[in-house]
């Protein structure tokens, strides 16, 4: 056992070849940083035996995992999607869970805009026509013009609200849908909160930035695809498992919908015989849009910012279940 007052571990199936930032920043509060490498689940559990945080690099912490936790009291998803963690579990043990909610907000958002931009200007169809020796526009039609036409965002996040910001730059009228966030928020933003349904019927673009959990998995099936506008593109860089496959893939071969751009699937890497990767109307990217040169520095410094403060005691940005708080503080202070 550690003679440490903190030790952190990072959870990964792969190498982790460099620790050096971690040591230096969390040394003075008295924290060893450790690396557990594994792709075994026995293996983690045993190397979290006396571990207090867990940056998981790992993969999946179900309620089965969280339950043999003992002694660690935080969980660091270094993502902004956190569904790789069972946060009611967590709650339950008294162990926070926080994610990074602003480590790849802009490339996100930049990413759903570009989709929209080289769906709606039909970029991919006339770069091909034009290489196979075709030169005439107007084949290309329709298509909309963007300025005035109707953008909606499922979902009204950290990510949506960027790219809602980005959208109204092209002068789209943006609506959303999100049942939990601050009507004030939408309000200081010229934003219009409405039902799912209305979204649905009112936009010329849909692009989904829900979290995935048991309210949202499959949310955009066959039914809602046929609700939108023959001429709408749907745009999905959130979680694949909001949307039901099926259900897109009949909506694009019946024409509900005009077009689609994905950046994440319901399996990844995908089929090769997934339809979707074979559609003219598709364009699908290897979950690309939280990437850039910039991301991978910025994410390890939120994540030992995340740790640092939890270990001072204080509230994280990133805090997903607030209720587990007063809990793992208790017990930090007990470690301190």
């Amino acid at each position: 056992m550690s003679s440490s007052r903190f030790v952190v571990a990072i959870a990964s199936r792969r190498p982790i070849a460099d620790t050096s930032e971690e040591r230096i920043a969390l040394a003075p509060l008295g924290a060893e940083v450790i690396v557990i490498e594994t792709t075994d689940r026995a293996t983690l559990l045993a190397g979290l035996r006396d571990v207090d945080v867990v940056v998981n690099r790992f993969g999946r912490f179900d309620a089965e995992t969280i339950g043999q936790l003992d002694r660690c009291r935080a969980i660091v998803q270094p993502s902004t999607g956190y569904d790789q963690i069972d946060v009611e579990a967590a709650t339950k043990r008294g162990i926070v869970v926080m994610n990074l909610p602003f480590q790849c907000l802009d490339e996100v958002a930049n990413h759903a805009i570009a989709f929209i931009l080289t769906l709606n200007r039909k970029l991919s169809e006339a770069q091909k026509r034009v290489r196979a020796g075709e030169w005439n526009p107007a084949s290309l039609l329709p298509i909309g013009p963007i300025t005035g036409e109707t953008f909606g965002v499922l979902g009204f996040g950290n990510i949506a609200r960027a790219t809602a910001r980005r959208a109204q730059a092209f002068d789209l009228n943006v609506i959303a849908y999100d049942p939990y966030v601050n009507p004030s928020i939408a309000k200081d933003m010229n934003v219009e909160l409405v039902s799912l349904d209305e979204l649905l019927r009112r936009a010329d673009y849909v692009s989904c930035h829900l979290p995935l959990n048991a309210q949202t998995h499959h949310l955009m099936n066959a039914e809602r695809f046929h609700q939108m506008k023959p001429s709408a593109i749907f745009v999905n860089t959130a979680r694949g498992p909001v949307v039901d496959e099926r259900g897109l893939i009949e909506a694009l071969e019946k024409s509900w919908i005009a077009a689609a751009g994905l950046d994440v699937l319901e399996q990844e890497p995908p089929d090769p015989a997934n339809p979707l990767l074979h559609m003219e109307n598709v364009i699908v990217t290897p979950h690309l849009a939280g990437t850039s040169s910039s991301t991978p520095p910025r994410q390890r410094r939120h994540v030992i910012e995340n740790v640092v403060g939890y270990l001072k005691g204080e509230k994280p940005n990133g805090l997903l279940n607030p209720a587990a708080w007063e809990r793992a503080r208790a017990r930090l202070m007990m470690l301190a």
